[in-house]
């Protein structure tokens, strides 16, 4: 995993983290043009201020990371003024194409909801924080050969030299937030080192195994759909390692390799991802005396939106137990 500037491929220097490009993210749709689903996500009022917010930049960026150019989403403040701001690296959920971060020309809808993703994270931004977030590098016709928390993680580590560059954002201030797989991703990244003060998942995977029912709704991980060709076609030589691939992604059973405080968060009632699976990885920091803290929704969706504002407060509070906006507590 890489967490330098630069890396060598194929005899040349690539400079992980370097944006290549910059422009302004495609607006938001009207509220009149949002499905019955899609508006169960927020209020009308939320999601207007959201749309209409004039406090904030929100930028398409692509940067360079192991020689790729990925696609990512930069919300940074328009006067950002002499502070230097705390940042938060946001991991998305999904897998291949589904899931993306933006709405990429197609319309707002429960089938294509991941553009809501700009409400969430501009909630994150107005209470204080850069946001960027990777959109990660399978997608398009390598989508649905998706590594499921393999070389990919690579485009998350490779943010941190992005916001080290920015003389706005105070890299010794840096957290890290997943939602569903990106959940996954998050525990993935900190196995690795990614150096943040804290991190918070919502609804992620933390044991990951054949009997893929225990961890996701259905069985699509194994046998495949439109997005994703299944883990046994993905993952070489499935046959002989799928137990190595699964350990791997599983953080529930290497805590002792966790080493920053994290807030897991879940609904009870969630039918995409089982409560068990936070309540497993809060049994796991447990055992070896890791500081979590462990929230659980009595009745709410997948992603927590009946309770958006009450979980981005979480959020936010946790981070700033350490130092976001003040001397660590």
């Amino acid at each position: 995993m890489a967490l330098a500037w630069s890396l060598c491929v194929n005899g040349a220097d690539i400079e992980n983290g370097r944006i290549v490009s910059d422009a302004p993210w495609p607006p938001l749709p009207q509220w009149a043009e949002l499905d019955d689903f899609t508006h169960g996500y927020f209020t009308q009022t939320a999601y207007d201020h959201a749309r209409t917010q004039t406090a904030f930049d929100v930028r398409d960026i692509r940067y360079l990371s192991d020689g790729l150019t990925i696609r990512g989403i930069l919300i940074r403040p328009k006067r950002p003024g002499s502070q230097k701001w705390p940042a938060i690296i946001f991991n998305r959920g999904g897998t291949g194409d589904y899931g993306r971060i933006g709405n990429y020309g197609v319309p707002c809808k429960e089938e294509n909801d991941s553009c809501l993703y700009l409400v969430d994270l501009l909630m994150l931004a107005e209470k204080g924080f850069v946001v960027i977030a990777s959109d990660y590098r399978f997608h398009g016709p390598p989508g649905k050969r998706d590594e499921w928390g393999g070389v990919e993680v690579d485009d998350i580590l490779n943010l941190f030299p992005t916001l080290q560059g920015m003389d706005f954002v105070d890299s010794t201030r840096l957290y890290m937030l997943g939602q569903s797989r990106g959940g996954t991703m998050t525990y993935i990244a900190l196995k690795h080192g990614a150096p943040v003060r804290a991190a918070a998942v919502i609804a992620g995977p933390s044991l990951l195994s054949a009997e893929t029912r225990t961890f996701i709704h259905g069985d699509w991980f194994l046998k495949g759909n439109e997005w994703f060709d299944g883990a046994p076609k993905v993952w070489p030589d499935y046959t002989h390692r799928a137990n190595e691939y699964y350990q791997e992604r599983s953080g529930a059973l290497w805590p002792d390799q966790i080493n920053a405080p994290i807030l897991i968060m879940h609904s009870r009632t969630d039918k995409l991802v089982p409560v068990s699976q936070a309540l497993m990885m809060a049994e796991a920091l447990q055992s070896h005396d890791r500081v979590y803290s462990l929230v659980i929704y009595g009745s709410d969706s997948h992603s927590l939106s009946n309770n958006s504002e009450d979980r981005t407060r979480r959020i936010v509070d946790w981070f700033d137990q350490y130092g976001a906006h003040a001397a660590p507590k």
